[in-house]
């Protein structure tokens, strides 16, 4: 490119190259307007998993606690608001997420069939085999095609779900609440049959009948 003032010609050189990066990038912009067929530019973001997205609420919930991290394990709570980070289950120093998913012995019989489900679902479908000594958890909980596995671990356990065994003063608390509970829906369900063997529910709303003082006979 030719410079058509009297400046020197270093000025020529870094005016030139200015010029040319200004084209590189209307090019550039034009070229991705191209592919966008003119609309607003998105970056492309990866689809939402599926299987999880299809799980109950609460299940999923844990699911994407225990993949960023922030999740009820004693390493996390330990960094939050607990003394130590020790697993509350088999009282090893450190419950990581690799503990509770490989080693806790809480867990043993589960941790066997999460990694046997995610050695048959990584050899039948593209991408690296996942096994149990060669994938680290943050790997397998990005990996769609362990989710399933990894759904069913947590549904079949209480990793994520609590922060510890609960006492037994809580345990008496819980059976007493669950037995008033109880209780009071048989009352409640003795208490339709009554109403509706006098007729007081009709086919499609609810007919109450009171009773009439004496005197209005």
């Amino acid at each position: 490119m030719k410079c058509t003032d009297n400046r020197p010609d270093d000025h020529c050189i870094k005016h030139g190259f200015s010029e040319q990066r200004r084209e590189d990038a209307s090019n550039r912009a034009r070229k991705q307007l191209a592919r966008t067929r003119n609309r607003k530019y998105r970056p492309d973001r990866k689809k939402p998993d599926q299987t999880v997205a299809k799980a109950k609420k609460r299940l999923a919930s844990r699911f994407y606690q225990m993949k960023t991290g922030h999740c009820l394990t004693g390493q996390y709570l330990a960094w939050t608001r607990r003394p130590d980070a020790t697993c509350w289950w088999c009282q090893y120093k450190t419950q990581t997420r690799e503990h509770l998913f490989k080693n806790c012995p809480q867990w043993k019989s589960q941790q066997k069939a999460l990694w046997a489900t995610v050695l048959e679902a990584t050899r039948k479908l593209p991408g690296p085999t996942r096994s149990r000594d060669r994938t680290n958890i943050a790997e397998l909980l990005a990996d769609q095609r362990c989710s399933q596995a990894m759904l069913m671990f947590l549904a079949t356990t209480d990793v994520g779900r609590t922060s510890g065994p609960p006492a037994a003063d809580e345990d008496e608390d819980a059976a007493s609440e669950a037995s008033e509970w109880e209780a009071r829906e048989q009352e409640e369900r003795a208490w339709e049959r009554r109403r509706r063997r006098r007729g007081w529910v009709g086919s499609d709303e609810e007919v109450f009948v009171f009773p009439f003082p004496s005197h209005f006979h």
